[in-house]
């Protein structure tokens, strides 16, 4: 890996100089980057809690059995709860009623944002020696941290609450909103920059053959200079963050299958439509990725595996 720092070092096999750095220095950088990780779940759960309050799902009244007064509910902030019942400002039964809803699925979005850099720095400083276990340790933290901000309070719902209507509720208006976000980022977003570009390269000069006009026009021409120049000024193409949604998506439809069955069929038509606008992003608005060859698509399918085989759990405990 270019990044990679370490001493230089005659190697006992091939005798050749390369560089070394000691391996418990990197596993103590990644038990430091787990605390780091920690952390930030603990300010992401609290949120969770203060968003379910909001939504009026930590209601104490529900069940007198296991807490007899509202005090003995942990998670119950009476103040935030108050919000959702009936005739107040956040009543569940209005229209208001989803206010929590989109204003936790922001929220999340930013802790996500935030997140993201913050790992990338994380693994950097972990100092791993190839490219495949760099991205191995970044996706994993990723993937963690985002998989808890989903499902966490879908998992408090259904196996602390044991109320399977609140966790209905939940369920289609969190995979709902994010679908709804995962489109608008994908259609509309690239659509905005492809125009603004495009307007931009229309008046740099009218005999110059820019990015927009090649993709509106073509005529068979070989690529000019002008045209490779513009790919270079796009930005990159991330596959990363498609990987990371198709996967989180995969556990709301599977982890809950037998809540919201309706789910596999909506993720079906938002995967299509993602197909057809990742290919205009690609086209448009991205610089086109640089093929590689691989044998497959790496811890993805770990990951893909864990999430298989815990949906067996949770719908036989659903």
């Amino acid at each position: 890996r270019a990044n990679f720092k370490g001493t230089p070092r005659v190697s006992s096999i091939t005798g050749a100089v390369q560089m070394h750095y000691p391996p418990w220095r990197r596993h103590l950088k990644q038990v430091v980057s787990g605390l780091i990780t920690s952390c930030l779940l603990c300010v992401a759960f609290f949120w969770i809690i203060c968003s379910l309050n909001l939504q009026g799902y930590v209601n104490p009244t529900h069940d007198r059995n296991r807490w007899p007064e509202d005090d003995d509910h942990i998670f119950h902030i009476p103040y935030l709860a108050d919000l959702a019942q009936p005739g107040e400002l956040l009543d569940c039964n209005t229209n208001y009623g989803l206010i929590p809803v989109v204003i936790h699925a922001l929220v999340i979005m930013v802790f996500n944002m935030t997140y993201r850099s913050i790992a990338i720095h994380l693994t950097e400083w972990e100092n791993h020696q190839t490219d495949e276990h760099f991205e191995n340790s970044l996706i994993l933290k990723r993937f963690c941290f985002e998989a808890f901000d989903a499902f966490i309070p879908l998992l408090y719902l259904a196996f602390y609450e044991f109320d399977v209507a609140k966790l209905r509720g939940e369920l289609v208006s969190l995979f709902n909103v994010d679908m709804l976000r995962r489109l608008a980022l994908e259609c509309l977003v690239p659509m905005l920059l492809h125009t603004i570009r495009r307007r931009g390269e229309q008046k740099k000069t009218k005999n110059e053959v820019g990015l927009s006009k090649k993709f509106d026009d073509l005529d068979g021409e070989r690529p000019t200079t002008s045209d490779v120049l513009d790919q270079a000024e796009l930005d990159e193409y991330e596959i990363f963050d498609d990987y990371l949604e198709m996967v989180i998506q995969l556990g709301y439809v599977c982890i809950f299958a037998s809540v919201y069955p309706l789910a596999a069929a909506l993720a079906s038509l938002s995967c299509f439509v993602e197909i057809r606008t990742d290919a205009a992003k690609i086209s448009y608005v991205t610089r086109k990725p640089v093929p590689a060859r691989v044998a497959s698509i790496g811890i993805w399918n770990q990951l893909i595996s864990v999430i298989i085989w815990f949906s067996c759990l949770t719908n036989c405990l659903i």
